[in-house]
């Protein structure tokens, strides 16, 4: 049934003349319908944030009640007088709860009814009418038209009407961009396709780096410990070596090796593999065809994060994903027998007690294998130092 026709006949607002259209549209043999069709999956054009828009709705009304709803209590020769339009509410279809005017939206509904009534959005029975879509929008999103029309029969001379909510013609307003869902630069707020979809050529969720030329993209990469990154060859033929310098013929050292093996590459991309990293470390690979490493074709992964994990250094980082080497020894204080990191009584003590010492001396300042006068001067000669 195309009953709900009046769900869009009138489904753009009211207005008065100020943006015209035709009503010329060919409905064949049909005695009801409206253009653009939602129930043949149809719907507005889409409209771009910030430029002028312009969409046409037709509609047409029938001669009798019956042509719009069969289950309605009227003899099948009762005709439609008329069909007014009461009020449009445009429904976000992303929050159910925010719900706007056509004029929050930057657009203006226009009903034409080629004069036939002194109210522009009320349309008689048993004639085709327009209404048009202008402005410039102002806000992105994907919108729904709920509207409340009135139809009208004449009951022995007197007009009867009876309200009916409708909500079926889409509007979608955003900008141009990426629509496809696959595409690694989809733009859920595209309402055009420009053309500039990418696509992931190996399907997967993760860090894409490229082999391009004699290069990869993303040559220096720091990801999470557990991450997955894989290559994509846009031309040329080259591999993904992370385990022997090709140039030197000795291992990286790696903290596990890894490595994709030889593909020809396409301007479209093609997959060449991924790895997934879950041992943290500095990761070092090329591509060993030929001489693309020796033309810089070398790439480095951190994965997680590096520093100090010997917790008796003065720069231990309890954060370290792994050992990078940085670790700082705590220098001990010259002087400092006992280990406090200060040279105080608790130093001189000791030394005191083994002062005259010649043979297997524990206490011996400078080096010298005995315990005597000099061990002395150099401990007072820092005494009240704090490391």
């Amino acid at each position: 049934m195309k009953n709900i026709l009046l769900s869009g006949i009138i489904i753009l607002l009211c207005g008065s003349g100020y943006s015209q259209c035709v009503a010329d549209y060919d409905f064949g043999d049909d005695v009801i319908g409206i253009a653009p069709d939602p129930y043949q999956g149809e719907t507005f054009d889409p409209a771009i944030i910030g430029e002028p828009y312009l969409d046409v709705l037709h509609m047409l009304i029938p001669e009798f009640v019956l042509e719009v709803d069969p289950t309605l209590p009227f003899s099948p020769t009762t005709t439609l007088d008329s069909v007014q339009l009461i009020s449009m509410v445009m429904v976000d279809l992303d929050d159910s709860l925010s719900l706007y005017s056509p004029e929050d939206l930057g657009l203006i509904v226009t009903c034409y009814n080629n004069g036939d009534s002194g109210y522009p959005c009320t349309f008689l029975g048993n004639n085709q009418y327009c209404a048009t879509v202008t402005g410039t929008p102002t806000t992105s999103g994907h919108f729904r038209a709920d509207i409340t029309i009135k139809g009208y029969v004449l009951v022995f001379g007197f007009p009867f009407g009876q309200e009916q909510l409708f909500g079926s013609l889409i509007i979608n307003i955003g900008i141009e961009g990426c629509m496809d869902e696959d595409a690694v630069n989809y733009n859920p707020e595209a309402v055009i396709d420009d053309g500039s979809c990418e696509f992931n050529a190996c399907n997967l969720d993760g860090i894409a780096v490229s082999a391009i030329s004699f290069e990869f993209t993303d040559a220096d990469l720091i990801v999470n410990v557990g991450d997955l990154v894989y290559w994509v060859n846009y031309g040329g033929t080259h591999d993904v070596n992370g385990d022997i310098d090709s140039q030197t013929g000795l291992s990286f050292g790696n903290p596990e090796a890894f490595g994709m093996p030889t593909i020809s590459g396409s301007p479209d991309g093609v997959c060449m593999g991924s790895h997934t990293f879950t041992i943290p470390g500095v990761y070092t690979y090329d591509c060993s065809v030929g001489s693309h490493a020796a033309l810089g074709m070398v790439g480095t992964i951190t994965v997680g994060v590096g520093g100090c994990m010997d917790s008796s250094a003065s720069n231990y980082n309890s954060a370290a994903d792994y050992e990078d080497g940085s670790c700082e020894s705590v220098v001990a204080c010259f002087g400092d027998i006992d280990g406090d990191y200060s040279v105080a009584i608790p130093d001189l003590l000791p030394l005191l007690t083994a002062y005259g010492c010649v043979e297997g001396c524990s206490i011996d300042l400078n080096g010298d294998g005995l315990t005597t006068v000099i061990d002395l001067l150099a401990l007072l000669t820092v005494f009240g130092n704090i490391c």
